[in-house]
């Protein structure tokens, strides 16, 4: 038992090692599993920049409106920081832009959610349990759905290798790790996930194994939470682009002492209706 032990060691000590060097160093990876352990062993892997444009089409009460979100954030160790500007102007109203902090602990990830009042910026903390029940079972589980491709080198988006993952198999997972249920407006679990079909969410990662883009592309209907008989479609396109690995510093990031204590713990850390105006006719569908 010992020997099967040390060669189990060695066998991970190698792995990682691949991982620190680089995808192109040793060739291409093979499969799935040796993807992302030479991605989580690059030394730059939580160091980065990245932009994430979000574009909804929701269609509700014979109103259809085109929101585009666009979040910018730098990342490095266990802290973010960063902006999200949603654009209103479908519904002739202002943009709404919220400034953030994030901080990964060991079991609970902390928002500091800022939004402009005035002259002054309110700040709320919003706290996500990060307490899941995930093990090696359903990480086996969610990579036998996937399937990574080697494609063609690709100048502008440095994308080498592709990992396609059917989205009704990334929420189940998430809501198998994670503690409580899950509910969109009237969509209860189940609804979500036969809502999403056959859509797939496609990670785009570089020659040296980091991660480069993200694209899915979601179509949910569901009821409103406020009136049952007002049925809400909600197109979501996402798209990510990650880069700068390693060029973050620390202090860019770091969260200031006046934002903790300025902070308002919440369980709403944002209004929907006052983002999108209580005269909007989307309100009363997005109502909680």
């Amino acid at each position: 038992m010992r020997h099967i032990k040390q060669t189990v060691a060695i066998v991970l000590a190698l792995m990682l090692a691949l991982g620190m060097c680089g995808c192109a160093a040793f060739g291409a990876p093979a499969t799935t599993e040796e993807l992302l352990v030479r991605y989580a062993a690059n030394e730059n892997v939580d160091n980065f920049s990245a932009e994430v444009d979000v574009g909804l089409s929701v269609n509700t009460l014979g109103v259809r409106a085109i929101i585009p979100i666009v979040t910018s954030l730098h990342a490095t160790e266990n802290t973010a920081h960063g902006t999200i500007v949603v654009g209103l102007s479908s519904l002739d109203t202002r943009d709404y832009e919220v400034e953030f902090y994030a901080e990964l602990l060991d079991d609970a990830l902390n928002f500091y959610i800022g939004t402009p009042k005035g002259e002054q910026t309110a700040w709320k903390r919003w706290t996500v349990d990060m307490t899941s029940k995930i093990d090696i079972f359903t990480i086996t589980d969610l990579l036998s759905a996937s399937e990574l491709t080697l494609i063609s080198k690709d100048s502008d988006a440095q994308v080498r290798y592709e990992l396609t993952v059917p989205t009704d198999k990334l929420l189940e997972t998430a809501f198998d790790v994670t503690a409580g249920s899950a509910e969109v407006g009237g969509m209860d679990e189940q609804g979500m996930l036969d809502a999403v079909g056959n859509d797939k969410v496609r990670i785009g990662f570089t020659e040296d194994c980091l991660m480069r883009l993200v694209d899915s592309s979601v179509l949910l209907t569901f009821k409103s939470a406020e009136t049952n008989d007002v049925e809400v479609r909600t197109g979501i396109d996402v798209t990510a682009t990650l880069e700068d690995y390693g060029k973050v510093d620390v202090p860019e990031v770091a969260i200031p002492n006046e934002v903790r204590e300025a902070a308002v713990p919440t369980d709403e850390p944002v209004d929907l209706i006052e983002v999108i105006g209580a005269d909007s006719p989307l309100a009363g569908a997005v109502k909680k």
